[in-house]
C-alpha cells in the first residue's frame, strides 16, 4: 500500500462525507483511509461507519477525545502505508490527479517528504481563493538544506501538517510524532520532521481547499495558543542554537523561526485574554531570533522591532489588522 490518507475527526458532520468523496474520487487507488473519531458528540462516528461499510479501503478508531494530536498519533500507529498525508476532515481535495501526482514525484526524487500548496475556501461563500504562495522556484531541488534555504527566503515555509506527504518508516524509526500537550503542534512537529529528512522536494500546485469557517480551532485563539507558542519557540531557540548541525541548515532553520517569530505578533493582539501581558517579558527575551530574519515580513518586523520595540510593533499590527 503507497498511501496512508489520517483524518482526525471532531464534530465535523457537516463535511465528512465531502472530503472523503474528495479522496475516493482519486484517480491513484492505492491507499487507505484511516478516519480517526476523537470522541465527537455529532453524527460523525455514524457517518464514519457509514463509510467504512462502503468501502474496504477505509479502517475507523473511535477513541476518547484527547485532540487533534492525540488522533493523528493514533492514525499513525495503524498506518500501514509508505507514505502518509494527514487531512484536516472539514477540508477537501480540489484536484483527482493529486495523489497520483505525488506518487509520480517520489518515483522521480525517492523523496522523504513532497510539499505542496493549499487554497482558501470560504464556507460562507462557497468560493475559492488562488493560492497566495508559489513553489515554482523548488520543483528541481531535492537537498533538504537547499530546499530548506531556499522555502525561507522565499517565504514559503509552512509548518502545517496538512501541505505535505511524508516517508512512514523515517517518521517512525526517529519517533516524530505531535506533541500532545501543545494546541500549536504543527510547528514543533514539521521542525522534527525535516531534521531526519535527507530529500524534500515540492509540486507547485494547490491541491488543497483550507476551509474558513466560524468556530474552526484558528479562528478561536485562547491563551493557550500564544504561551504554547512561545514556549515552542524558546524550544526550537534553545535547540537549534546549541546543535552541531552545519550552518547551511542551522540558519535555514533559525529563518524559519524568525517567520514565526514575526507570526507571533498576530497571535498576541488576537488574544483578548489580559494575562497574555504576563509572558511579553518571555517573549522579549528570544527576540534575537529576528537576527536571522531572510524574508520580507520577518525583516519589516525586525526593523520596527528595533525602531519602537515590542509596544510599537503590536500597535502598528493591531491598526493594520482592523483595517484588514
Amino acid at each position: 500500500m503507497f498511501f496512508s490518507i489520517i483524518l482526525p475527526i471532531y464534530n465535523v458532520e457537516k463535511y465528512l462525507k465531502e472530503c472523503v468523496d474528495s479522496i475516493q474520487a482519486q484517480t491513484f487507488k492505492d491507499y487507505e483511509i484511516i478516519l480517526v473519531d476523537d470522541g465527537s458528540k455529532d453524527s460523525s462516528p455514524a457517518i464514519c461507519d457509514e463509510l467504512a461499510e462502503k468501502d474496504s479501503r477505509i479502517k475507523v478508531i473511535h477513541k476518547p477525545n484527547g485532540g487533534q494530536s492525540t488522533a493523528r498519533n493514533m492514525g499513525l500507529e495503524r498506518a500501514e502505508g509508505k507514505y502518509v498525508i494527514y487531512l484536516d476532515s472539514d477540508d477537501f481535495i480540489t484536484s483527482d490527479s493529486f495523489f497520483q501526482d505525488i506518487y509520480d514525484k517520489i518515483q522521480e526524487t525517492d523523496s522523504d517528504i513532497v510539499l505542496y500548496k493549499y487554497s482558501k475556501y470560504f464556507d460562507d461563500s462557497k468560493t475559492l481563493d488562488k493560492c497566495t504562495f508559489t513553489l515554482d522556484f523548488a520543483e528541481n531541488i531535492t537537498d533538504s538544506e537547499e530546499m530548506l534555504e531556499t522555502l525561507v527566503k522565499k517565504d514559503a515555509y509552512y509548518g502545517m501538517a496538512w501541505v505535505k506527504a511524508f516517508r512512514r518508516e523515517m517518521a517512525i524509526e526517529n519517533g516524530v510524532v505531535f506533541d500532545t500537550n501543545l494546541v500549536c503542534e504543527d510547528m514543533d512537529w514539521y521542525f522534527n520532521l525535516v531534521l531526519c529528512a535527507q530529500k524534500i522536494t515540492a509540486i507547485d500546485k494547490s491541491y488543497i481547499a483550507y476551509r474558513q469557517r466560524a468556530g474552526s480551532v484558528t479562528s478561536t485563539l485562547k491563551l493557550r495558543n500564544l504561551t504554547d507558542y512561545i514556549f515552542t519557540m524558546e524550544k526550537w531557540n534553545e535547540k537549534i542554537q546549541s546543535s552541531d548541525m552545519n550552518e547551511k541548515k542551522k540558519n535555514a532553520l533559525m529563518g524559519a523561526l524568525a517567520k514565526y517569530y514575526s507570526n507571533m505578533f498576530i497571535t498576541y493582539i488576537r488574544v483578548k485574554d489580559p494575562e497574555k501581558k504576563k509572558h511579553v517579558k518571555r517573549i522579549k527575551a528570544i527576540s534575537d531570533i529576528l537576527n536571522y530574519s531572510q524574508s520580507t515580513r520577518p525583516q519589516q518586523i525586525k526593523k520596527v522591532y528595533k525602531l519602537v520595540g515590542f509596544k510599537g510593533v503590536t500597535l502598528m499590527l493591531t491598526v493594520l489588522d482592523k483595517i484588514k
